[in-house]
């Protein structure tokens, strides 16, 4: 992704999506803490008090060529992020064409298109970068996300039982998969 765009939500509101750089690790920080305590982030590995990210480990995912990572601007506020990752791009087995993708995004700003376009950009990322599947794990009580995945050709190819224990309860989560290269 080389250039920002501005994206009209089902609301009417325009926010920018552009690829996440050095210079928006603060921003990105800001966002991370927010989400954490988000009613959201139960969906995620992401809880309230986690430590911040290393900044140089963060910069360093941030301009490698094997990631992208994006996020949703609305003003100057980091509404959401979205990244996808090549696995063992230097293994002689894999070669990168393996690929996980993960989005986050406040609750106030879902079921507005953000999610679709967010997996349609890393996916188009994904293809021109010789990928041959994506992968993500998806909380099985997150029909949302569930839905935009099927939404974008995405199968649900298994199941990881008792992934995590929120309000007294056991959580799955469903791995979904979609092979994009032909």
């Amino acid at each position: 992704m080389n250039r920002a765009i501005k994206f009209k939500l089902r609301n009417g509101k325009l926010v920018t999506i552009r690829r996440i750089r050095e210079k928006d690790y603060e921003d990105i920080m800001k966002f991370m803490d927010k989400f954490s305590r988000d009613v959201g982030a139960v969906q995620t590995n992401q809880y309230a008090g986690q430590p911040k990210k290393d900044k140089d480990q963060s910069i360093k995912l941030y301009e490698s060529d094997n990631n992208l990572f994006i996020g949703v601007w609305d003003g100057k506020n980091v509404v959401g992020i979205a990244s996808v990752n090549k696995t063992a791009p230097n293994h002689p087995y894999r070669m990168g064409k393996r690929a996980v993708i993960g989005l986050m995004m406040l609750n106030k700003y879902t079921h507005n298109g953000i999610g679709n376009k967010m997996i349609q950009i890393l996916e188009k990322w994904a293809r021109e970068n010789g990928v041959h599947r994506l992968c993500a794990t998806v909380r099985h009580k997150n029909l949302p996300s569930i839905a935009n995945f099927i939404k974008n050709d995405f199968i649900i190819t298994g199941v990881k039982y008792d992934t995590a224990y929120i309000n007294n309860q056991w959580l799955h989560e469903y791995l979904v998969e979609k092979l994009i290269e032909e």
